[in-house]
């Protein structure tokens, strides 16, 4: 079996493993894109998809430091920047996870449509998150602008419309919560 081959056979079973949705495989999971990066430890791919398994396993900088290894091979690849994203926000570490998200968005381009979806709907979490709940609500509406038929944008804008509506009110009330 080839080097590619092999690789490729690799990050597949990785990804099945993960993909299955069952939590005992994850080790397996891990073990097979331990392999493969012993194989190519330059491969993008493989360290996304080693933050993504190390994310599932609920080991987030262990995540974080698998997706700093892919975009220092890849720094503007989008996925790249999106993972990093996710995983600072699930760290906690909003402002830069916003960063990550908006530079993400800001490569993304037409054969990235795919990711549209999940970029805005990160923002828009990021932003609430951070108080900033109008340009939520107007990330919101940007983004279902951009593909009308998102349940996930149409959802968060719920909230979102809720939070800041909230927000004003507190002010007209004198700031009594």
């Amino acid at each position: 079996m080839g080097f590619v081959t092999e690789l490729e056979r690799l990050l597949d079973q990785a990804r099945e493993l993960l993909g299955n949705g069952d939590d005992t495989m994850l080790g397996d999971a891990q073990n097979a894109v331990n392999q493969a990066l012993q194989l190519a430890p330059e491969s993008v791919d493989a360290w996304l998809l080693k933050c993504q398994i190390t994310s599932a396993m609920g080991d987030d900088p262990g995540a974080l430091a698998a997706v700093e290894m892919a975009l220092r091979r890849a720094p503007y690849r989008l996925e790249c920047l999106y993972w990093r994203g996710a995983v600072l926000g699930d760290l906690g570490k909003t402002r830069e996870a916003l960063n990550s998200i908006e530079a993400a968005l800001a490569v993304l381009d037409d054969a990235d449509h795919w990711l549209l979806e999940d970029l805005v709907y990160e923002k828009v979490i990021l932003l609430d998150a951070l108080g900033l709940h109008e340009a939520a609500v107007a990330a919101c509406k940007a983004g279902l602008d951009r593909c009308p038929g998102s349940a996930l944008l149409r959802a968060a804008l719920v909230p979102a419309e809720r939070t800041r509506v909230r927000s004003s009110l507190k002010v007209l009330r004198g700031g009594v919560g």
